[in-house]
């Protein structure tokens, strides 16, 4: 038996791709990257345990867990700033 592949997500959006990808080769989401409020409190309610890493700009990835599935939601969108 193997070992089911952890995952990491980016631009993670509301976490369908992740889900679909965890259905299809079992695993589990390792970490989050996702930076629009919203979507990150649908990520918080569902992977309550699943740290959110934030802007893909600003982390230091080798401090990230290692993963051996990447999940990405391109193109990222950006919080729009209030003015």
């Amino acid at each position: 038996m193997t070992t089911p592949p952890p995952i990491g997500s980016l631009c993670s959006g509301y976490g369908g791709l992740d889900l679909g990808v965890m259905a299809a080769l079992g695993g589990s989401v390792a970490w989050h990257a996702e930076v629009n409020p919203a979507a990150a409190a649908i990520l918080a309610h569902h992977w309550p345990t699943t740290p959110n890493l934030g802007d893909i700009t600003r982390i230091d990835w080798t401090a990230v867990p290692e993963i051996c599935v990447l999940t990405a939601g391109f193109p990222c969108q950006r919080p729009l700033s209030r003015r």
